[in-house]
């Protein structure tokens, strides 16, 4: 783990997330195992090697850093040799380097959690396949995470017209039942950027930490064209309903209560459904192009940024547009 620490402190590197071609592999690791045979002299001298004042002890790991030297710099001139920027040699030192390895064939929840602090790095290099990984050992939560896109209107869009129903018996005429439903929209699209920004892109680094934020949306990050991923499970979205209609309950009046939360509900159901667009779908109109491009951004360019999916209006307001 030494030379992950020694080579990302080079001035003006930083890590991204480059993804190298699978042909450099072998070459890359024999370059990097035959480098590792060139400070065995530099080892065996400093061993031997008595300091002139017993006393004075050479700090911790001096030898260790001595030793690395010239391997970094022997390693990172036979990677500009494959033509590879020190981004991607930054990677591959920390690919060599890394004690725990996800193995994408075996179910994936329980493995991340193992990758410490090399999650968020981890997660944030995108697999681009329409084929998801598996999740669970267990066939029963497996089926539990994967939901096909049409299943949230279908489900949700009659709780919608219940609850819109529910206020207007109560007597609110049609006019204040559009202002009460325009609002839980309006609502929904300020919870939907602050859960994105402040939740789901929260930096873990413990086990379980790692574990459920790749269940939340690392997953997403993970495997963004994951197609029966990309919507929210009914079932999580049943739980999540309870406290929400009570918090809408508190703050509001009993005839008002039910159509303030179906225009949040409908807005959650908007959102649902526009993200599956914006990684499926193929817009044509100047609006759908332009929102397409600007959430594919998040995933592919600047992921701390662009944290809107139905619209760019908050990103605009708290100044995180891409």
């Amino acid at each position: 783990m030494r030379l992950q620490s020694w080579i990302v402190k080079v001035p003006g590197w930083q890590p991204s997330s480059p993804t190298l071609p699978h042909e450099l592999y072998p070459q890359i690791s024999s370059t990097f195992f035959f480098s590792l045979f060139i400070p065995v002299s530099s080892l065996v001298h400093c061993s031997k090697t008595k300091p002139k004042k017993p006393q004075q002890k050479a700090p911790k790991n001096h030898l260790n850093t001595v030793a690395l030297v010239p391997v970094v710099l022997f390693f990172i001139e036979k990677l500009r040799g494959f033509g590879l920027d020190p981004t991607h040699i930054v990677l591959v030192a920390k690919m060599v380097a890394q004690e725990f390895t996800v193995d994408l064939n075996k179910p994936l929840v329980f493995q991340v959690g193992h990758l410490g602090e090399t999650y968020q790095e981890w997660v944030h290099q995108p697999i681009v396949s329409k084929e998801g990984p598996r999740f669970f050992e267990s066939d029963f939560w497996e089926f539990l995470t994967r939901t096909v896109w049409w299943a949230i209107p279908a489900i949700w869009l009659p709780v919608v017209c219940w609850c819109i129903s529910m206020s207007i018996r109560m007597g609110h005429p049609l006019p204040q039942i559009a202002l009460m439903v325009g609002f839980g929209i309006f609502v929904w699209t300020f919870l939907e950027y602050t859960l994105h920004r402040f939740l789901f892109h929260i930096e873990t680094k413990s086990y379980w930490g790692n574990t459920v934020h790749y269940l939340l949306h690392g997953c997403h990050h993970k495997h963004p064209m994951d197609g029966l991923r990309l919507v929210f499970p009914p079932a999580a979205t049943a739980v999540l309903c309870i406290p929400f209609w009570n918090l809408v309950k508190l703050l509001a009046t009993p005839s008002t209560t039910p159509a303030l939360f179906g225009g949040g509900l409908l807005g959650y159901v908007m959102y649902d459904v526009t993200h599956y667009y914006l990684h499926h779908g193929q817009p044509t109109k100047h609006v759908a192009k332009s929102l397409k491009k600007y959430h594919l951004n998040h995933h592919f360019r600047i992921q701390n940024k662009g944290f809107g999916i139905t619209s760019a209006f908050w990103d605009r307001v708290f100044r995180t547009l891409p």
